[in-house]
């Protein structure tokens, strides 16, 4: 039964991944590695979203819009986009934006990474917290920060789902606001109907959100969906570390193992979804903070007027 059980699984994480953006299909299969030349599609998406994570960690606003946030604004990714929501909560801690692509066809929700000072806070908020109706337990910090814009997120995207009915949601973040697009979007398909048919989630750089068992219930609901991206050796994806509450990462590990952009992508069969040839391969000493700044270049070196830049 077990041997039976193993067959199957490993099956289902031979499918070929694919990730859908408007105008291009990807493919990618799990457990194979890519030279930079071979997926030129997947770093048009990963720099696209990622511009939008800069921006939401760049306090930009409503009123003054992309002129607000320097360099992380500076693209036409960006440019595109029509803001809808900005939020900035001070208690619990919490910044980001909603906007709305319309040559993609995207609803685009964006939450800011580790940006503010007091943001240390949060991210250092590692004891666990049950996460609701679930045997898992999830960042306390992450939680209570999600918890903080949740109504005001929720309400404009139920109207915006309904203008724009055709749309994609997609949820991204980097680092800390990495952790907070995952867990927003697992809290918001379970209260919103039809958004788990159109949602995607794209992370850069985002800690360890929860622990195996709270991972497992991700991987069912979220997994085929999610891109977890890190970068080389990103020491931030590497905390918390494992021994600590039993954190553990959730799917779909694409790994950027060069700086020319060659990657590779996770094979996430295990009970704990972290391929040990990805970048948990990496020795914790030899990682450098300089990667959780380089995703294909980004975030800009000039980090526009954010406080700090984690």
């Amino acid at each position: 039964m077990l041997r039976a059980s193993r067959l199957l699984t490993l099956l289902v994480f031979a499918l070929v991944v694919r990730l859908t953006a408007a105008y291009q299909d990807v493919e990618l299969v799990p457990g194979r590695r890519y030279q930079a030349s071979e997926v030129k599609p997947v770093h048009s998406l990963v720099r696209k979203y990622m511009r939008y994570s800069t921006a939401a960690s760049s306090f930009v606003d409503i009123d003054s819009g992309w002129t607000s946030c320097g360099l992380a604004c500076n693209s036409p990714d960006v440019h595109d986009v029509v803001l809808n929501l900005t939020w900035h909560v001070d208690i619990p801690l919490s910044d980001g934006l909603i906007g709305i692509h319309i040559r993609d066809k995207e609803i685009v929700v964006a939450w800011a990474g580790t940006h503010r000072y007091r943001a240390l806070l949060t991210d250092m908020s590692v004891v666990t917290a049950p996460y609701m109706g679930t045997e898992g337990n999830v960042h306390s910090g992450f939680l209570e920060s999600v918890r903080g814009a949740a109504k005001v997120v929720e309400t404009h995207l139920r109207k915006l789902m309904i203008d724009y009915p055709d749309y994609m949601v997609v949820f991204t973040g980097h680092s800390k606001g990495g952790a907070e697009a995952a867990l927003s979007a697992l809290d918001l398909v379970r209260r919103i109907d039809g958004l788990r048919q159109r949602v995607r989630i794209w992370t850069f750089g985002e800690p360890r959100l929860g622990d195996t068992h709270f991972a497992n219930v991700y991987n069912k609901e979220l997994g085929a969906v999610t891109y977890r991206v890190t970068s080389a050796a990103d020491p931030v994806v590497a905390m918390p570390p494992r021994f600590l509450f039993d954190y553990c990462h959730h799917n779909l590990e694409i790994w950027i193992s060069s700086a020319e952009g060659d990657i590779y992508v996770g094979e996430n069969f295990k009970e704990c979804a972290e391929d040990p040839r990805a970048s948990s391969s990496v020795d914790f000493y030899d990682r450098s903070i300089m990667w959780h700044k380089n995703y294909l270049g980004l975030p800009p070196l000039d980090h526009a007027v954010a406080e700090f830049s984690w």
